[in-house]
């Protein structure tokens, strides 16, 4: 009996990790898209988080400018400061420019993330989308 209890417990656990699903969108620095709609990263303007490997007393942020094409004419632009503070603030604009919006997006990267002692060419940047 124990047995059969524990073979429909790890199914239940199983069958629950299988639904849950990340999707991701990449947001590069170049206007490539085929949709009507685009974003594109203009440019990071400052990177002070606090580089991998490193103890840090606060963890900084990213400050950066994104733009949005209608059409591959410019719409909107505007400058943001990522940090654990104005993420969510930071989501509502995305959701609200991204062009396919299937679920609410979870998190909001800037990547590469930095790292002790490499410099970050920036060209190398670009933003990933968690749904």
């Amino acid at each position: 009996m124990k047995k059969i209890y524990l073979g429909c417990v790890c199914i239940l656990l199983f069958s629950g990790c299988a639904g849950v699903q990340n999707t991701e969108t990449e947001i590069n620095q170049k206007l490539d898209a085929k949709s009507d709609k685009e974003m594109v990263l203009v440019k990071v303007i400052n990177d002070s988080r606090c580089p991998e490997g490193v103890q840090c007393v606060w963890a900084g942020e990213v400050v950066i400018a994104v733009a949005v094409y209608n059409h591959k004419k410019l719409t909107e632009e505007a400058e943001f400061t990522l940090n654990k503070n104005t993420m969510e603030e930071v989501k509502v604009w995305f959701e609200k420019h991204l062009p396919h919006q299937k679920t609410a997006l979870k998190d909001i990267q800037v990547l590469p993330y930095p790292k002790e002692g490499v410099e970050q060419l920036p060209e190398a940047y670009y933003i990933k989308l968690v749904y």
